[in-house]
């Protein structure tokens, strides 16, 4: 069963719908988890120095942050749930670094929010606080939509066997038990998907003698082995893993479209330094390419 003990909710304060606060009910209803009710509010006004007196700056931050509590307020109480709520008023600029200094005071160890949707496309929209959240932040991350999952959803887990460094190989056995964690508790079908690269054509060409069907068996009989090994280890049925030759940011896809996904676990291995602000380029491309709720694996 998935376990969470304290989840951030972080609300749109310029939203009627809050999908993050919903989702977050239902998981706490299932988990026993308690909830931060966070949202994030700031006035460009008020960096208007040659305009208002710092009195005046005071009383405009304190009335609307007032507002806000009282409007954050009336929608827990709106809310039938017994789960443990607290709400939280943050003043800050960048909703990114708040939501990872509440999350870090609190002691949350899963922060749920809403994503944007592409009128046109119709299409998940990741707002480039989204992407600074998944970047940075040490505990997993769920990026939700407004609909409701339905009863049996699909669940889509990106699992990488490649690497054979332990932080990689870590990685995939955190996606796969979140993955499973997250069918138990929501009835749901979980899929194991797995890509490779096929052969390079210029080595059929350069290379006498090379067969790429030969190559591209072999490399795809280990990586079956490997997902197979993983799959029993949690009790995913063989029928549930898909091992196919392509990129991973446009065999995912596929996948979640395919089976009608209506979550997608990846994984971000967690870095120190520079690199700690990069999620990496084949998650990126794979999460912006997708329309459903993400779930986000830190491995840190």
């Amino acid at each position: 069963m998935f376990t969470c003990k304290k989840i951030l909710a972080v609300l749109d304060p310029s939203s009627e719908k809050q999908p993050a606060l919903l989702r977050a009910i239902n998981m706490a209803e299932k988990t026993a988890a308690s909830i931060i009710v966070f949202t994030c509010i700031y006035d460009k006004s008020y960096d208007m120095t040659a305009v208002l007196s710092s009195d005046e700056r005071f009383n405009m931050k304190k009335a609307m942050m007032e507002h806000e509590q009282l409007k954050v307020e009336a929608l827990v109480r709106s809310i039938d749930s017994a789960v443990d709520m607290k709400i939280v008023i943050a003043w800050q600029k960048k909703l990114h670094e708040s939501v990872i200094d509440s999350c870090n005071e609190y002691a949350c160890d899963l922060i749920i929010k809403a994503t944007q949707k592409h009128g046109l496309l119709s299409s998940t929209l990741f707002t480039a606080n989204d992407w600074h959240i998944l970047r940075k932040s040490v505990v997993n991350v769920l990026l939700v939509k407004s609909q409701e999952w339905p009863e049996h959803a699909q669940i889509i887990a990106s699992i990488g066997v490649s690497a054979q460094d332990g932080d990689h190989i870590y990685l995939s056995d955190q996606i796969a038990e979140t993955a499973t964690q997250m069918s138990a508790l929501l009835s749901s079908n979980v899929h194991l998907v797995n890509s490779f690269p096929g052969a390079p054509v210029q080595i059929a060409v350069e290379v006498p003698n090379f067969s790429p069907e030969v190559y591209n068996k072999s490399v795809k009989d280990r990586h079956v082995n490997k997902m197979k090994k993983l799959g029993s280890k949690f009790k995913i049925d063989d029928s549930h893993i898909h091992v196919l030759e392509g990129l991973p940011e446009d065999i995912i896809p596929e996948m979640c479209k395919k089976y009608e996904a209506s979550l997608l676990v990846i994984g971000s291995v967690g870095r120190k330094g520079l690199s700690a602000a990069l999620l990496g380029n084949t998650a990126e491309l794979v999460i912006d390419a997708i329309d459903c709720d993400t779930m986000v694996v830190k491995a840190n």
